[in-house]
């Protein structure tokens, strides 16, 4: 009960999140309780300290298509899950990169705001645009590969626990490159040969990272080690002949596919969606599996429709 009394006073004074640094004081706790009581900026650092940051949701990336029956009230409240959820997330791969242990129960809440967000919108694609703007590219990349994976898996009927568990696969199916230098990750120029071994090895870091870390689904590491490998055998790691990739790496793989040459990259720009959806057709069989390659242009072709339609009228 106090705690969402509490979250209704954040809402009211436009506080999307909070964040609390290490060495959080009295003078700190105190300032929080003014702005709380008094009013007062909805972003922005507490204190003489800064050790209690406030930070506002940002609604300027989707537009009100998100919300099938255009309410606005419910446009924001979706809004401000994904916001907070990302900004979580981002602050959890942070900490990995810096060699903290996965938070395994924050990428959960996280994965969970994103499939109740989801849920009612009427276009899934438009949550990725607020995210083009940040530099870390493996952040983007893995909330739009989670966000397009519960997408795919909703089409498909998948609800419950297992639908929770493909995101917070998809979420985490590059974490192995969190381990990697920035300057390998970044470099705008081609990587030698030494560069690509590395890249290479992400699957198995990633997989060996996950199943050793407490509290996350051993379908994370499946899909970490399997994303990419090819619907025909090929790509890496190397597997045995016949191997099968489990369901929720086939659709990771879609949605990485997709997403890899949509998101703007260090050594070039992102690419156009019509020109990834030919490139998406053209793999299936190959490098994707042939039906889920094709439930993911359906569902693309069918937003994109519905958002030329709506135009229209």
């Amino acid at each position: 009960m106090h705690l969402e009394r509490f979250a209704r006073i954040l809402r009211a004074r436009g506080i999307g999140h909070i964040q609390l640094l290490r060495g959080v004081g009295r003078e700190d706790l105190k300032a929080l309780v003014g702005v709380l009581t008094r009013g007062g900026p909805g972003s922005g650092s507490l204190g003489a300290s800064g050790r209690i940051r406030l930070g506002q949701v940002d609604v300027r990336g989707p537009s009100p298509a998100l919300d099938g029956k255009g309410g606005g009230s419910k446009v924001h409240a979706r809004l401000e899950r994904l916001s907070a959820g990302q900004e979580c997330g981002a602050e959890i791969f942070e900490g990995v990169r810096k060699r903290r242990r996965l938070h395994s129960a924050g990428i959960s809440e996280v994965v969970t705001e994103f499939a109740e967000a989801l849920a009612g919108a009427s276009n899934p694609f438009l949550a990725l645009a607020p995210m083009k703007e940040r530099d870390d590219y493996t952040f983007v990349h893995s909330v739009n590969v989670c966000i397009l994976t519960l997408a795919q898996a909703m089409a498909l009927g998948i609800e419950g626990p297992l639908l929770h568990d493909i995101g917070v696969a998809a979420m985490l199916h590059d974490v192995g490159k969190l381990f990697i230098p920035g300057e390998v990750l970044n470099k705008p120029d081609s990587l030698t040969e030494e560069e690509w071994g590395l890249i290479r090895q992400h699957p198995r870091t990633g997989a060996r990272y996950l199943l050793e870390t407490p509290g996350v689904p051993r379908l994370a590491a499946v899909a970490a080690f399997e994303h990419h490998i090819h619907f025909e055998g090929a790509g890496y790691p190397r597997v045995a002949s016949g191997w099968r990739q489990n369901l929720c790496s086939q659709l990771t793989t879609v949605s990485d596919f997709y997403d890899a040459q949509r998101t703007r990259r260090a050594y070039r720009d992102a690419l156009s969606k019509e020109l990834v959806a030919a490139r998406v057709r053209a793999a299936a069989g190959t490098v994707l599996h042939p039906a889920l390659a094709a439930n993911f242009l359906q569902i693309l072709e069918y937003f994109e429709d519905g958002q030329a339609s709506g135009a229209a009228g």
